[in-house]
């Protein structure tokens, strides 16, 4: 039989914590993340987040009670009591319904990455809005995909929008975070990875002959676009067709619509 948590008061050390968690600097020095609301923290639950501490209010206190009695609470999780709308003045939104959570933060260098890295990866040069790059994990998770490369100057996986982007896909994959191009290039060329680069005005991808799997889709930064060293290094550098008049579309659209093209593609032809 499960036993439920004690609920302790939440100190004035730990809401510094909570607080710190909200920048970069504050989650690496501390190697933590923190993460909102009750359906994204079950999410991550069930799919191996290890948590060290949960923070609730009256309303998120059942939510304990039920994933204890499920066996989602991991031995040695701390749980603490707020009251009320205390619970935001450590939260990143004003979703919580009453619960966040903090976790310790997965090991992300490249040595980190699975022996078998998958059919399509992500390569993520400078993305810099949270949400573009939660929903590109999302949808990397979707199409069957197990690891991202993250190259220096990408925003953090682990800021909680993007968090909260991911849907939980996040805790699904390996993330090798902080690589130079150079580096990250040729860490993908020497696990075999031949890198497709999405560029605005390029051939269309729909048409591209794509090379042999695996492939990184890379996916540049949103007004930059991709570094000269991935360009050079690609395989092939591609754009999606648009109508006369679109310029272009956000880098978690486009980068959505290649993950699932190459994905098709690959796909198709190993069903040969």
């Amino acid at each position: 039989m499960s036993v439920q948590p004690e609920i302790r008061p939440l100190s004035r050390a730990k809401r510094k914590i909570f607080s710190d968690l909200g920048t970069r600097n504050g989650r690496e020095r501390r190697g933590l993340f923190r993460l909102e609301g009750p359906r994204a923290i079950e999410d991550a639950m069930r799919r191996g987040a290890r948590f060290r501490w949960l923070v609730v209010n009256e309303d998120g206190a059942p939510m304990v009670e039920r994933w204890s009695a499920a066996g989602l609470l991991r031995d040695g999780v701390e749980v603490y009591g707020v009251q009320g709308a205390e619970i935001d003045a450590v939260a990143d939104t004003a979703a919580t319904q009453g619960v966040l959570a903090i976790g310790d933060l997965p090991a992300e260098g490249a040595p980190d990455l699975p022996a078998d890295l998958g059919r399509v990866l992500l390569l993520a040069d400078g993305l810099q809005d949270p949400g573009n790059l939660g929903t590109l994990l999302r949808t990397l998770a979707a199409v069957g995909g197990r690891a991202a490369v993250l190259c220096r100057g990408t925003v953090d996986a682990y800021n909680p929008k993007a968090l909260r982007g991911a849907a939980g896909a996040t805790f699904e994959l390996s993330i090798a975070a902080g690589l130079a191009r150079g580096e990250a290039v040729g860490l993908l060329k020497g696990r075999g990875v031949a890198i497709v680069a999405l560029v605005g005005g390029m051939p269309s991808l729909f048409e591209a002959a794509i090379p042999e799997g695996p492939l990184a889709l890379a996916v540049g930064n949103e007004g930059a676009g991709i570094g000269p060293e991935i360009r050079d290094g690609a395989a092939l550098v591609v754009g999606l067709p648009m109508a006369p008049g679109i310029e272009s579309l956000s880098a978690a659209v486009a980068g959505s619509i290649a993950m699932y093209a190459l994905a098709h593609r690959l796909s198709t032809r190993e069903s040969r």
